[in-house]
C-alpha cells in the first residue's frame, strides 16, 4: 500500500492529537515536522511532540527544508496565528508542492479573511495545484450535526445550537486570558471564540443554500457562586467562572440561525455537563442532544477530524475548499 507522506506544523498539544491520530491510520506515514523551539531542532517527530514513540521523522525550523521533501504529501499546519497568517502558511506548502490541513482557522475563509482575500487564496492553491482545508475546532459540533438536521426540515423559524463547554481542563495560560478567577473587568473578549463561531454559523448557511444577514456577537461572563479548584487552578466566589457566548443571524425571507456557547469551570457545580444539541423551531420540530467524554477534552476529536479529511480532500480539485464539501468517512483502513 502506498502511504500519504505527512508533515505536522508546529508540535505543541494539537500537533500531538494530530500525530496520535495519523498513528491509527495505516495509509499515512508521518516523515517530518516543522518547530519554532531551538531545543527541539534535530528530534523525532514523536518526541518533539511529547511521545514516547519514535517516527523516524525528523523535525526542524527550517520550514523551507521540510517543504521541499518530495516524500511529503500533505501538511498539517497546528501553529497559533491571525487568519492571515494560517492563510500564508498553508499557501507556502501550497506552493512547495504539498495539500494543506489547518485546524486553526480558515472555516469559512470569506468571513475570516473576506471575500477578497479568500478568492486570492483560492486562486493560489488552484496555481500550485494543490488544495487547502480548514477544519477548525469542534466540526462535528457545529457543522456535521447541524446540517444533518437541517436535511430533515421543511421550514423553520429558528435553528438554535447550543454547546456547554467543559474549561476545567483548559491550559491555565487560556484560563488566565479568559479572565477565568479574576474580577469582572479581567473577562476575556472572546474574539477567538467569536471568530469561530461566526465562522461556523457563516458557513452552516451557505451549505444551506440560506441568506444570512451580519451577525451578531454577545459575550457575557458569569460570576461564581461558591469557591471552585481543579487541578490547582482557583475560582473564589465573586470571580469569573465562565461565559455565555452568543451568535445570531437572520435568515433574509425569515427565520434566523443563533449559535449559544456556554463555557464553564467546573460546569458540574452549576448542574451543567458538557453537552450539544441542536434545536429545531420549526416543520417538523425536534430536538438533537449529544452527551459523552467528546466534551472532556475537545483536542482529541479535532486531531481526528482532521486526519478524516485527508483522503477526501484528495479526491477534491485544486483549491481553497470548506469541511461541508467533504464526503466524511473515518477511513481506518
Amino acid at each position: 500500500m502506498d502511504r500519504i507522506g505527512a508533515a505536522v506544523w508546529a508540535t505543541g498539544k494539537a500537533g500531538r492529537v494530530i500525530v496520535e491520530a495519523g498513528l491509527t491510520r495505516p495509509w499515512l506515514q508521518f516523515r517530518g515536522g516543522i518547530v519554532y523551539s531551538p531545543a527541539k531542532e534535530g528530534m523525532d517527530l514523536g518526541e518533539a511532540c511529547g511521545l514516547d514513540v519514535r517516527l523516524d521523522a525528523p523535525v526542524s525550523m527550517d520550514i523551507d527544508a521540510i517543504l521541499a521533501r518530495p516524500d511529503i504529501d500533505v501538511v498539517f499546519y497546528a501553529g497559533l496565528g491571525s487568519p492571515d497568517e494560517v492563510a500564508d502558511a498553508c499557501l507556502r506548502a501550497n506552493r512547495a508542492g504539498k495539500d494543506a490541513i489547518t485546524v486553526a482557522g480558515l472555516v469559512h475563509p470569506k468571513t475570516i479573511l473576506g471575500a477578497a482575500a479568500a478568492d486570492a487564496v483560492d486562486a493560489g492553491a488552484r496555481a500550485a495545484n494543490q488544495r487547502i482545508l480548514g477544519t477548525g475546532l469542534w466540526d462535528y459540533l457545529t457543522i456535521s450535526l447541524p446540517l444533518a438536521a437541517l436535511s430533515n426540515v421543511l421550514t423553520f423559524e429558528e435553528i438554535r445550537l447550543e454547546r456547554v463547554a467543559d474549561m476545567t481542563l483548559w491550559g491555565h495560560g487560556i484560563l488566565r486570558d479568559e479572565g477565568i478567577g479574576g474580577p469582572l473587568e479581567s473577562a476575556g473578549s472572546g474574539f477567538m471564540m467569536r471568530n469561530f463561531l461566526v465562522e461556523a454559523l457563516m458557513l452552516l448557511g451557505e451549505s444551506s443554500g440560506l441568506e444570512l444577514g451580519e451577525p451578531v456577537f454577545e459575550s457575557v461572563p458569569v460570576l461564581a457562586a461558591e469557591r471552585r479548584e481543579r487541578a490547582g487552578y482557583v475560582v473564589e466566589p465573586g470571580t469569573i467562572c465562565g461565559h455565555d457566548r452568543r451568535v445570531t443571524a437572520e435568515v433574509r425571507g425569515g427565520g434566523r440561525l443563533v449559535s449559544v456557547w456556554r463555557g464553564r469551570f467546573m460546569p458540574e457545580v452549576d448542574g451543567m455537563e458538557g453537552s450539544a444539541r441542536v434545536i429545531v423551531e420549526g416543520d417538523p420540530a425536534f430536538e438533537t442532544i449529544v452527551r459523552g467524554d467528546l466534551f472532556l477534552d475537545t483536542y482529541p476529536p479535532t486531531g481526528v477530524r482532521a486526519m478524516a479529511a485527508v483522503r477526501p480532500l484528495r479526491a477534491l480539485a485544486p483549491g481553497l475548499h470548506t469541511i461541508d464539501e467533504l464526503a466524511m468517512r473515518p477511513l481506518f483502513r
